[in-house]
């Protein structure tokens, strides 16, 4: 009996990662990677007298039905994706790196190589078809069910307003977590800062340094209940904010600045309540992972064809084509027009696909009347 060499790959435990932006220089051509990610190199190496040499890929978020997913693409060569999506960094490069170690194996193994170069061929084929869908066998729907599963299985129970050591500059982060203590990063939110550029803040300006001061004050309940509400939860029923103690080493940390605190901003530093997803979230959910919506009836002239999860080619008398997109989106799902394939132009955006569709017929004649005049010119 032959025994299958094993990849190396498989004992990367920890790559190291190089970060891209579009302003660094270090991130790969096209549209194919994100705005922004990490890139990393798997090892080279020889399995079965095949040689595989060091490769690049990139890890980048992407924003599909309605969710971002961590995702692992060559740098080079194809462009595959490698594995499958994952909801972190840490899963999408588990996925990546299994995925690598099999392809490496199977195309080193004995059995593989008696096949010829036809099945070896084949073999990298199925890799790259595979690459938009996971390496194992399942469908679609069965992959949307498992995510969908588990966002419920993740969904925060627990809110928690945390004070920062007065000395190390004071303020307050609301964090929302599971019943087992994790917290996704978009579940931490200052709430006595302004937040990145270009997000939504509380329209009631209660963003000002007045509004806690190193104390646990109302006002930090009122941000933190305002942000619950826009990401989709709720108190639970007869639950309030209550003080939490903390572990040992934090507790003696809070006794030792205790004496230098003014008198009201001593306690409590850290309260929790209980919170539940409401029922705006749940639907949100349900139609993130759900089957993909029906497209309306089509103005005459108009096809549809599905290019992808909650995509679609657009074509006007099958001479022009455009791309639809569907995002669910917590407060009203966005229905996204594209004047090219790599969906890179966005041309409008609307709460149904109706009054997308009905403008094709308008665009095409648009688009041929500036086709005449160039001609004409």
């Amino acid at each position: 009996m032959t025994t299958q060499a094993r990849s190396i790959v498989r004992e990367t435990a920890k790559p190291e990662y190089t970060r891209y932006t579009p302003t660094n220089g270090k991130k790969p051509d096209g549209a194919d990677f994100g705005v922004d990610g990490w890139l990393f190199a798997l090892p080279g190496e020889t399995l079965g007298g095949v040689r595989f040499p060091q490769a690049m890929y990139a890890a980048f978020q992407v924003s599909e039905r309605g969710a971002l997913f961590w995702r692992v693409r060559e740098v080079g060569g194809e462009r595959r994706q490698i594995g499958s999506d994952s909801t972190t960094r840490k899963g999408a490069l588990a996925l990546a790196v299994n995925t690598v170690a099999q392809q490496r194996e199977k195309a080193a193994a004995p059995a593989t190589r008696e096949q010829g170069t036809r099945a070896h061929g084949a073999a990298w084929r199925m890799a790259a078809e595979g690459g938009e869908r996971s390496q194992v066998s399942a469908t679609m729907t069965e992959r949307l069910e498992r995510m969908r599963a588990g966002q419920l299985a993740a969904l925060p129970t627990v809110a928690e307003i945390r004070m920062a050591y007065p000395l190390a500059g004071g303020g307050a982060t609301l964090r929302l977590m599971t019943a087992e203590g994790s917290t996704a990063e978009r579940h931490m939110i200052p709430l006595t800062e302004q937040g990145a550029a270009g997000r939504e803040n509380d329209p009631a300006g209660i963003y000002l340094d007045a509004i806690t001061d190193g104390a646990n004050t109302e006002g930090l309940k009122t941000a933190a209940g305002w942000h619950l509400m826009r990401l989709g939860f709720n108190y639970a029923r007869g639950a309030a904010w209550a003080p939490y103690t903390g572990c040992a080493t934090s507790e003696a940390q809070w006794k030792e600045w205790s004496p230098m605190l003014p008198e009201g901003h001593r306690w409590p530093h850290t309260v929790r309540v209980a919170i539940t997803a409401t029922a705006e979230h749940l639907a949100y959910i349900d139609r993130a992972y759900g089957p993909a919506p029906e497209l309306p009836g089509l103005p005459a002239g108009v096809s549809a064809h599905p290019s992808g999860p909650r995509s679609w080619q657009i074509s006007y008398a099958n001479r022009r084509f455009w791309q639809l997109s569907y995002w669910p989106r917590m407060g009203g799902d966005v229905w996204t027009l594209y004047a090219d394939p790599a969906r890179t132009k966005s041309l409008a955006r609307a709460a149904s696909p109706g009054e997308l569709l009905a403008t094709i017929p308008a665009r095409d004649a648009e688009a041929q009347a500036r086709a005449a005049a160039r001609k004409g010119y």
